[in-house]
């Protein structure tokens, strides 16, 4: 990851990883907890890689987020579900000069504020 963003700067330093997974999923539907599950075996903390995205078209079921935070509370990796509609408020934020990695703080800020013991 490129240093001097503040969002890749807080993915660095906060969850030790240098790398970012990324994994699309073309699904019709909502991704279930196996996706989570499959991304998160492509995580491996010893080779800086405990970041991944997970881009879909409809996002995650709700017991994908529950897995997702499941993930992070017993291992530290960060599973961040995006959809469709993430990545077009990313490429408007692009045009009108604002900065898309600010989008995804505030989910990943959101993730992190739910997350319970």
């Amino acid at each position: 990851m490129k240093q001097g963003n503040e969002f890749w700067e807080f993915l660095i330093n906060e969850f030790k990883s240098r790398y970012v997974v990324f994994e699309f999923k073309n699904y019709s539907e909502k991704i279930k907890q196996t996706q989570i599950y499959t991304t998160e075996k492509y995580l491996f903390q010893t080779a800086l890689r405990n970041v991944g995205f997970i881009i879909s078209r409809m996002g995650a079921s709700t017991n994908a987020i529950k897995s997702a935070k499941g993930v992070l509370r017993e291992t530290g990796k960060l599973i961040v579900n995006l959809t469709d509609y993430d990545l077009k408020e990313m490429l408007n934020m692009k045009d009108s000069g604002s900065e898309p990695s600010d989008y995804l703080f505030s989910i990943v800020d959101k993730f992190l504020l739910e997350l319970e013991k």
